[in-house]
């Protein structure tokens, strides 16, 4: 049998137009969320705020001392031997002072001098366990002695360790509450001591600036100390490398040669004296050879000249004179071999030959003379050549000699050097052993307010970000929230019409609203079942149905109570219903009913029974019902097979609306197989439970299979939690029109 049209052709949604869209989140959305979850947040602000205020009541107070210490630009240094003192106070220097201040060797002196080790505050050994401390510690040792965690080891092991650690402990805590900081635009350095006493934090930032004041002496008498011994220990060193190379510059004068005399080596002043030797023998020599040249000229010549004049000489030459003038005077008177004048003439050859024998003798001792200078002469050139010899082979040895000269001298200069040097440190660090760089210019007082924990701010911030917290967690959980609230999140996602709400039944009749319905037909879920079937009449697309397909996209969605409410609502008004139980797996039709299963849909479909015979008539409501039936070994060879398409028609024909109640769509495609053969068909979504995606493909599916989807209905709702959500639906079933409503 075909499958009748209704005179208004339907237009089929495509699955094109199902189209999963999210909500626009805007301000409007923002308050409405908001004030719908108000109670949790302010609930959650509150306490919050309140375990807050009570911890921080909890807390001890914090008291803060407060000292200065000014750093002074005219003494700072230690006496550079480089540079001496600076005299300015740089920004490296200034950090370097406040990393003094924080340095565990101050920090010993300190706690020494308040005595902080025995403060239960600072050593925490001195302390009384609290609840949480002995809980821990039992459970420590029975977990140790269960063997969780290692044993302890004995008290008597760590007793030579034990005061060390304490002390370190006492230290850390110490440092913990010591602040320092640099004041800007200031040589000014700021000491901060926190305590949770007053006095306590007093004294710790006034003993910190006056054991660093007294810190900085000791540094500086230590250095005093050590730039003394420092330039003792050098300027000794340094008088020993000048001695040493003294000695060894007269060590190799000795052994080279060359000694220094007064007018520079002896080798050069011999040469020199050699040179003014030779140039005396070669002026006698000179002098010599004139007077032998002379001799010689005057021997050839009579009378011998004056060149060999002497006593004798001049004697024999007075006696030549005498004797010639003599002859000369006998010649006038007598002939030349007269007696007297043969006599004369014998005279004068006795005396010139006298005369010439002087002469040679003179001659002889000239030359003797001569020849002694010469030979002198040569005996000094060869001794000045001998020592200009020596000269030359001792130049390399000169150069070793300057460069070990050299050597003295930058020792001697290195050694005057550093004695002008050490007087100079020695007056400057005398002068300034009793100067230190710092002065403290505000000592701490006792301070008369707690700076923590500030109470107030602490609360405020609590109050606020506990707010913040809980408003992100509402917007958290309503942005996680995946299932529809309202019909009109339905047609914003999915393009579906919203056909209405249908609330929760609760009390007694949540198990059956079926009955419900019949007992309270008035009711706000009545109402709701007959604004569902007036929303599926008044649909622009269909005409008035009469085989309704019930659907939904997973089980527990309420789709079989729709379906029955449906029926009964339908029989109630007059109107001829049947309602097929078509979810042949799971039927649950007869049982709220409370009819047989079988036989039914499945033995009229295989032929084993007939039609009339499996109706049953809900004496209640007047409404007929086609149950399930037995179960077939498949489904979908029912639900598709020729004979339910006669089924439905001939139903059609013989009712006014066929309810169907089928599986849901995601679970099996048993709905897919029914949807082209009814005339309109809606899915049922869950309230608030349904994930968004699940609808959307549950629609595409039915759209899909050709099924005229003339609306979604949201089942289960909440009407009071619906209500807070400010929908435009949420005024159905709450608020002043629930006075239409009985119950």
């Amino acid at each position: 049998m075909l499958i009748k049209e209704s005179s208004a052709k339907p237009q089929r949604r495509l699955a094109a137009d199902i189209i999963p869209n999210s909500d626009p989140v805007g301000l409007d959305w923002l308050l409405r969320t908001l004030w719908r979850r108000k109670i949790p947040i302010i609930l959650t602000t509150i306490l919050l705020s309140t375990l807050a205020a009570l911890l921080v009541a909890r807390v001890p107070a914090v008291y803060v001392g407060q000292a200065e210490v000014l750093i002074d630009p005219r003494n700072v240094g230690s006496g550079d031997l480089q540079s001496g003192r600076s005299g300015v106070a740089d920004a490296e220097m200034l950090q370097s002072q406040v990393r003094v201040l924080q340095s565990r060797n101050l920090a010993y002196k300190i706690v020494e001098a308040l005595e902080l080790d025995g403060d239960p505050e600072f050593n925490v050994t001195l302390r009384h366990p609290g609840t949480v401390d002995r809980l821990l510690g039992w459970g420590r040792t029975k977990l140790g002695q269960w063997g969780v965690l290692p044993a302890e080891a004995p008290a008597a092991d760590n007793a030579a360790v034990r005061p060390e650690t304490e002390m370190a402990g006492v230290v850390d805590r110490f440092l913990d509450a010591l602040e320092v900081e640099l004041l800007s635009d200031l040589r000014a350095i700021a000491i901060k001591f926190a305590s949770h006493s007053p006095e306590r934090a007093a004294q710790g930032a006034n003993k910190t600036a006056e054991i660093y004041i007294l810190d900085q002496l000791d540094a500086k008498y230590e250095a005093t100390q050590r730039a003394t011994q420092w330039l003792t220990d050098k300027i000794a060193e340094l008088r020993r490398n000048v001695a040493s190379a003294e000695q060894a510059v007269q060590k190799f004068r000795s052994q080279s040669g060359l000694l220094q005399g007064p007018g520079g080596t002896m080798v050069t002043q011999q040469i020199s004296d050699l040179n003014a030797q030779l140039i005396v023998v070669r002026t006698a020599r000179a002098e010599a050879e004139q007077r032998l040249a002379r001799v010689r000229q005057a021997a050839q010549s009579v009378g011998g000249g004056d060149a060999v004049r002497s006593a004798t000489t001049q004697a024999l030459i007075d006696q030549e004179i005498a004797i010639k003038r003599r002859i000369s005077d006998l010649a006038k008177e007598f002939g030349d071999r007269h007696p007297q004048m043969v006599a004369a003439r014998a005279d004068l050859a006795d005396v010139q030959d006298k005369l010439q024998r002087e002469t040679q003798k003179a001659q002889s001792a000239l030359e003797t003379e001569v020849n002694a200078a010469r030979s002198r002469e040569a005996a000094i050139n060869r001794s000045i050549d001998q020592l200009r010899g020596k000269v030359g082979q001792s130049a390399s040895a000169e150069n070793q000699l300057r460069s070990l000269e050299r050597e003295a001298e930058a020792s001697r200069s290195m050694l005057e050097t550093f004695l002008a040097r050490f007087e100079q440190a020695t007056a400057q660090l005398d002068a300034s052993i009793n100067e230190t760089d710092a002065r403290i210019i505000s000592r701490a007082d006792v301070p008369t307010s707690a700076s923590s924990p500030p109470v107030k701010l602490i609360v405020g911030l609590t109050f606020v970000i506990s707010a913040l917290l809980a408003t992100l967690l509402a917007l958290l959980l309503e942005g996680l929230d995946r299932g529809y609230r309202s019909g009109e999140q339905i047609e914003k996602a999915t393009g579906l019409r919203a056909l209405g709400l249908v609330p929760a039944v609760g009390g007694a009749a949540r198990g059956n609203p079926a009955a419900y319905l019949l007992r309270h037909p008035s009711s706000m879920f009545g109402e709701s079942i007959r604004s569902l079937y007036t929303g599926i009449l008044l649909s622009p697309d269909l005409a008035p149905p009469r085989k309704l397909l019930v659907t939904s996209s997973q089980p527990k969605e309420g789709k079989t109570t729709i379906s029955v409410c449906l029926g009964r609502m339908r029989a109630l008004a007059g109107h001829k219903t049947v309602i097929i139980e078509a979810d042949l797996r799971r039927p649950s039709v007869h049982r709220v009913l409370d009819i047989p299963r079988r036989p039914g849909l499945t033995e009229v479909v295989l032929g084993e029974a007939k039609l009339d015979d499996v109706l049953v008539e809900d004496k209640e409501s007047g409404a007929f019902v086609l149950p399930a039936g037995k179960l077939a070994p498949d489904p979908t060879e029912i639900l598709s097979a020729p004979m339910m398409s006669d089924i439905l028609q001939t139903l059609a024909d013989r009712f006014e609306l066929v309810v169907i109640d089928s599986p849901p769509l995601v679970a099996v495609a048993d709905s897919r197989l029914l949807a082209p053969q009814v005339d309109a068909a809606i899915l049922v979504v869950r309230w608030a439970v349904t994930p968004r995606q699940v609808v959307a493909l549950a629609a595409k599916q039915l759209a899909e299979a050709g099924a005229n989807i003339t609306g979604a209905v949201l089942s289960l709702v909440d009407s009071k939690k619906h209500a807070r959500y400010g929908f435009a639906d949420s005024a159905y079933y709450y608020g002043p029109v629930k006075r239409y409503y009985s119950s």
